[in-house]
């Protein structure tokens, strides 16, 4: 899987995330965020919020629910088509004419720096690693540990060894701490990218540009490292079709309508839609179904999957089928949009086709 490549900034007047002590800051021109909550704000939301995420136990309830398509492989009918399925949380698997990458693959059991502790998975990925096509490259949004998983990141790698990987600045010495790291063989694995930049190679397969792209986050993996790495949403253009991902963010609504604006439209658009309560702690980070459709407008997309939602009980209070079905209403009445939906984990989009379990075909 031969690769050529080239880099450029962009002329796109993209935002710039702000820089103080080698430390990364959303910039002043995000209006609506509110910072980091501190200290007296978790003991508020603890304390005093009321969990309405009512996880079931029984796990046959969840696969009625919420049910998983099991996945052996992951292949197209011709390489000009362009397919993805939603592996659960923020991982999607793409493939649009021939080229196939990745969205922050996660497969841990729990989101944290130990399996025994954080935020535990409660419904299962559709398909082992093992069983991933060959990926042409694989893109990172930031470091948090529900984006960031360290054994899958390695083990697609290992698997992969002619992959790329295009990360937000700061994350190439990470990735190097696992061992993932540019070589005389392979001397573009791993790609640091800022807000607005691109890159544009050949594979075997096609070419692609990979644009990274504003969000308003933040990010930490340690006790020490808070907002040393950057935050990012990512964009991925072959010939004739255009993907965006946005990263886990809040509502930047002058950004999105620039991505929109100047490289929209999308084919297909990943966007979040879970852990949103309570407003008051999760707004300035993650949006909630209401605003992840005004996104889906202003970036142009012309079919849009719900992300970030059903997969972790990741602490946030909403109920947890409440993203898929609050999406659902307010696409019933948003009639002049393309399609928003959610898509069972390892259910196959395939573009020009709205799946069965789509609230509009029903």
């Amino acid at each position: 899987m031969a690769m050529e490549s080239s880099s450029s900034h962009s002329p796109l007047n993209f935002a710039k995330p702000m820089r103080n002590g080698g430390r990364f800051a959303n910039p002043p021109t995000f209006d609506k965020w509110k910072g980091i909550p501190g200290f007296w704000s978790l003991f508020k939301w603890r304390m005093f919020e009321k969990d309405n995420s009512s996880i079931p136990d029984d796990s046959a309830e969840l696969d009625e629910r919420l049910p998983v398509h099991n996945l052996t492989k992951f292949e197209s009918k011709s390489s000009s088509s362009m397919f993805a399925t939603w592996l659960g949380h923020a991982t999607v698997l793409v493939q649009m004419e021939g080229i196939r990458f990745i969205t922050d693959p996660v497969w841990s059991k729990r989101v944290s720096f130990s399996q025994w502790v954080g935020p535990k998975r409660y419904r299962p990925p559709p398909m082992e690693i093992e069983d991933l096509p060959e990926l042409h490259f694989g893109v990172i949004s930031h470091d948090h540990y529900d984006h960031l998983d360290s054994e899958a990141v390695a083990k697609i790698d290992e698997l992969n060894p002619q992959m790329r990987w295009f990360v937000p600045l700061g994350m190439k010495e990470w990735m190097g701490s696992i061992g993932i790291h540019n070589s005389e063989d392979y001397p573009e694995k791993v790609t640091e990218m800022e807000w607005g930049e691109n890159q544009s190679f050949r594979t075997k397969d096609g070419n692609v540009t990979v644009w990274c792209l504003p969000a308003q986050h933040w990010g930490q993996r340690g006790l020490f490292d808070r907002n040393k790495r950057l935050w990012s949403g990512w964009a991925v253009m072959t010939a004739n079709r255009r993907f965006y991902y946005t990263g886990d963010t809040g509502f930047c609504d002058r950004e999105f309508k620039k991505i929109g604006d100047r490289l929209g439209p999308f084919d297909l658009a990943a966007i979040p839609i879970g852990a949103y309560c309570p407003r008051w702690i999760m707004k300035s980070q993650h949006v909630d179904p209401h605003e992840a459709v005004k996104i889906h407008e202003l970036v142009k997309s012309n079919f849009s999957m719900g992300i970030h939602w059903g997969t972790y009980h990741m602490g946030s209070y909403e109920y947890y089928l409440e993203p898929k079905e609050l999406l659902d209403d307010i696409m019933r009445k948003k009639t002049d949009l393309p399609p928003f939906v959610t898509l069972e984990m390892g259910q196959i989009w395939e573009e020009g086709h709205v799946p069965s379990s789509d609230s509009r075909s029903s």
